[in-house]
């Protein structure tokens, strides 16, 4: 009678490919070495643990926050803005962004890998970057959209200064106003704010909230491209390039050696 072959993992008794082994995985060079190769369940495990990694650092310190919130504490110093670099993150969420900026270069890392020890061309990793490089473009593009409409409004808060300031031009204004209202008499009228007038942004600040409004929802679409592809293809690739797109590691070792036109 046929043994049975050894358990590769005896907690893990689907691994049926030995080199998904859990126990020679080497984190490290999974993660930073991106000239090595990994096989599809290192990749899958270096995978998990990023994107593991960043919703727990959002999700976990906006929660406490908002119960803390809740339960009448102060929060001012956990919500304030710190700065990284030139864009100002709230301190709850730092982790979370230096998290972001490594795992954008161990994400890379780790898809050069596994695309090596698939036989497929390293310059696909470059899609990981995409989102991050989609994101710094339209920040750029906002910042600059944001010093326009900053330089736009003082202009204008400079001309309603120097009409204020000339009796005659400020009657011919509050004429022409009142003409308007006459003539458009369904026109809304600008609802006066309550409490004490807001301080006028800076035009650093106007050009980061510009440009964060706009790289923000980029950047978020782009990465939900990008974990789809990874998903669907990186992570499904067979080791050794040889045998079906699937997941999990249910393809032998001595199957995925096997050259396509080798029969069983």
């Amino acid at each position: 009678m046929q043994e049975s072959p050894a358990l590769i993992d005896p907690h893990r008794p689907w691994i049926l490919d030995r080199r998904d082994d859990p126990s020679t995985m080497n984190w490290i060079q999974t993660l930073f070495n991106p000239m090595g190769q990994s096989s599809k369940l290192h990749f899958s495990r270096a995978w998990t643990f990023m994107f593991m990694g960043r919703v727990l650092l959002y999700l976990v310190p906006t929660f406490v926050v908002a119960v803390l919130g809740i339960a009448g504490l102060k929060t001012d110093t956990l919500s304030n803005p710190v700065n990284l670099g030139p864009v100002p993150v709230p301190a709850m969420l730092l982790p979370f962004m230096l998290f972001v900026l490594l795992t954008e270069y161990t994400s890379f890392a780790a898809h050069m890998r596994r695309l090596a020890e698939a036989g497929r061309s390293t310059l696909l990793a470059g899609i990981i970057l995409l989102p991050l490089i989609l994101g710094m473009l339209a920040f750029a593009g906002g910042t600059a959209m944001g010093n326009a409409q900053h330089e736009a409004a003082v202009a204008k808060a400079a001309l309603e200064k120097e009409i204020a300031a000339d009796p005659v031009r400020a009657a011919a204004a509050k004429a022409e106003a009142e003409a308007k209202a006459k003539a458009n008499p369904k026109a809304q009228k600008p609802q006066q704010r309550s409490g004490p007038p807001e301080a006028p942004k800076t035009a650093r600040e106007t050009a980061i909230s510009t440009g964060m409004g706009m790289a923000v929802p980029i950047w978020l679409l782009a990465s939900f491209g990008a974990m789809l592809w990874t998903l669907l293809y990186v992570a499904r690739m067979p080791n050794g390039g040889v045998g079906e797109f699937s997941t999990g590691s249910h393809i032998p070792e001595n199957e995925a050696l096997r050259r396509p036109y080798e029969t069983a």
